[in-house]
């Protein structure tokens, strides 16, 4: 009567231990509990300091550069410093990446064969990197080509700019239909203001609701005025309506010109502001990046969250949001099909189908693969063809997720420390007006001629990406990283870069400061230390790493050349705290521009 309980226990008992035993050799970190590992850990200093990456300085402090933590099923290796990230980076057995539930369905909806680009290892990853590559410089990656498309794409910028300040400083007693014209393209219009006399002119608001206030004002029937002016100011107001000045949205005024030059470059389309496609695709990206964490997600450290809590594990939210997206690529896949020429590929899209539909597909891994099989190559392609078509889209999901996202956040916080230091500002705009002038737009080729301005450019990537985290990576085999033995033992295991433990560490000195001197040595010249590594290095440097540069540098001189950007007269100043998620971002901040020219 008593075995059945007194297995029960024992079993039990074993699982417990089991659960809770470390692998020989894994690197210090908090102790592990059955089932939850280190979760509840992890999770009350994520409370405590409000951020993942803070999270992980505390635990860096505790045990060391190198950690584990054990979340759910995933056994998670942080690397905090340079040695350790430089160490793994150059160790192949440190080649392999995630194959968690969360990696193989963000790229198919699906737990079917990993695809993409950024998540895949091995031959795969070998060839679809070399396409990709090959083909973007064809397409964009190119210098002259890049340069030309950033250009242009800043260039509508300042436009877009120009014509917000120019419905800003008509008469205030506009259409309401004109104002709502203007507060719904990229970069909002929240108040009208002017240079003088502005602390006469302002009215106090609610700082976290601005927008709903405008509206809820706007919809009983009051102009932009009421919304912020006394009624004892009107005609002051109305003397000063054409004086130059806006407040804009800065933090998410990037989107559309990175967008649309990564987005010419892959499927030949380029979007206007206020384009509901594009509304609509940034409006999927913005809550595919709420459904994950930096390194996965919660249905991926425990996976029957899926079945037992979808909704609370965000699951349900997570497949939704890839089914939207995929629908929408497979629509652009579809219009590529019918509209292609073979002679003439214009976009990534039309090469990559023109190998789907030549016989140089054989040549491809996909296709040597098919070759070991005792039937036709073109019978064999028509059978998979979905899959390569999966693998398109996959690749072009990669790359505007982390093409489009980082470079746009990077250059938020650019701006948003350009604001906090005037002279980091005057410094940017003198080097301009001496290099460049007014007559002309700056171009990348300005860029070797203007070092302070590619050092701010250096300065704004460091200030972003130190605050977030690589893609993680998996140990293919046992293997060693400064010491710490890293375990292979199953694939849950992965070995993630903390780029706040190397981009924000003593050795910068004042790492919390924005100070772009600091890549410039004594003769003036671009100097980068070993350390600034945000953009990994080796066979594992971002793809996009040139593009990304490139758009920083252009989009700021040519917006610091044609305005200034300041705080808003009567608002605190933005914060530097910034939006934890699966990149880090600054908190929403809005900015004063008004023209230099």
């Amino acid at each position: 009567m008593f075995l059945p309980a007194i297995l029960f226990l024992i079993i039990l008992m074993l699982f417990f231990y089991l659960g809770s035993r470390k692998p020989k050799g894994l690197p210090p970190g908090p102790r592990w509990w059955p089932i939850l590992g280190s979760t509840l850990e992890v999770i009350r200093l994520r409370k405590q300091t409000g951020y993942l990456y803070k999270t992980l300085s505390v635990l860096s402090k505790k045990y060391g550069p190198v950690f584990a933590v054990k979340i759910g099923i995933d056994t998670i290796v942080f690397l905090n410093d340079y040695n350790s990230i430089r160490s793994m980076l150059t160790n192949e057995d440190c080649d392999g990446r995630p194959t968690g539930h969360f990696y193989k369905m963000r790229t198919q909806g699906k737990s079917q064969g990993k695809i993409c680009v950024l998540v895949t290892d091995g031959r795969l990853w070998v060839e679809q990197r070399r396409f990709v590559l090959r083909h973007l410089r064809e397409f964009g990656f190119g210098r002259t080509t890049m340069a030309s498309l950033i250009e242009e794409e800043a260039q509508h910028l300042v436009n877009h700019f120009k014509r917000l300040l120019l419905s800003a400083n008509n008469p205030v007693s506009e259409s309401r239909q004109q104002i709502k014209s203007c507060s719904n393209n990229n970069g909002q219009i929240y108040q009208l203001i002017s240079d003088t006399n502005i602390n006469n002119t302002m009215m106090t608001h609610e700082k976290d609701n601005i927008e709903s206030d405008t509206k809820k004002r706007k919809n009983e029937g009051m102009t932009i005025e009421d919304a912020y002016v006394k009624a004892d100011d009107y005609d002051e107001v109305r003397k000063i309506s054409q004086s130059s000045g806006m407040i804009i949205s800065m933090h998410d005024a990037f989107g559309i010109p990175v967008l649309n030059t990564l987005w010419r470059m892959m499927t030949g389309k380029r979007y206007n502001p206020d384009d509901a496609e594009l509304k609509y695709l940034q409006k999927i990206a913005t809550q595919l990046l709420k459904d994950v964490d930096m390194v996965g997600s919660t249905f991926s450290y425990f996976p029957i969250l899926r079945y037992l809590a979808p909704e609370m594990s965000g699951y349900k939210s997570f497949v939704a949001t890839h089914e939207r997206i995929w629908r929408f690529l497979k629509k652009e896949l579809e219009n590529h099909k019918t509209n292609i020429n073979p002679e003439k590929p214009k976009d990534l899209m039309d090469a990559y189908i023109n190998i789907l539909q030549t016989e140089s597909y054989s040549k491809t891994f996909s296709g040597m693969l098919i070759s070991k099989i005792n039937i036709p190559i073109k019978d064999a392609i028509t059978s998979i063809i979905f899959i390569s078509e999966q693998q398109l889209l996959a690749i072009c999901l990669d790359l505007f997720m982390a093409g489009s996202e980082t470079t746009s956040k990077a250059l938020s916080f650019g701006f948003l420390y350009i604001v906090l230091n005037p002279d980091v500002q005057r410094k940017a705009q003198e080097e301009i007006d001496l290099i460049i002038g007014h007559k002309q737009f700056p171009r990348l080729s300005d860029r070797v001629r203007m070092p302070y301005n590619d050092a701010i450019v250096l300065e704004s990537v460091r200030m972003f990406m130190g605050r977030t985290m690589g893609i993680p990576h998996r140990a293919l085999r046992d293997t060693y990283i400064t010491g710490y033995r890293i375990p292979k033992v199953n694939e849950n295991t992965m070995i993630v870069p903390n780029f706040n433990g190397v981009l924000m560490n003593n050795f910068w000195k004042d790492p919390e400061v924005f100070r772009p001197e600091r890549f410039i040595n004594s003769d003036g010249k671009i100097s980068i230390p070993d350390q600034y590594l945000p953009f990994s290095f080796g066979k594992h440097r971002c793809m996009g790493e040139g593009l990304a540069k490139s758009n920083i540098f252009v989009i700021t001189t040519t917006l610091l050349q044609t305005f200034r950007f300041s705080v808003v007269p009567g608002d605190k100043k933005p914060s530097t705290e910034i939006v934890d998620g699966v990149t880090a971002g600054p908190k929403p901040f809005r900015v004063l521009v008004t023209p230099r020219i």
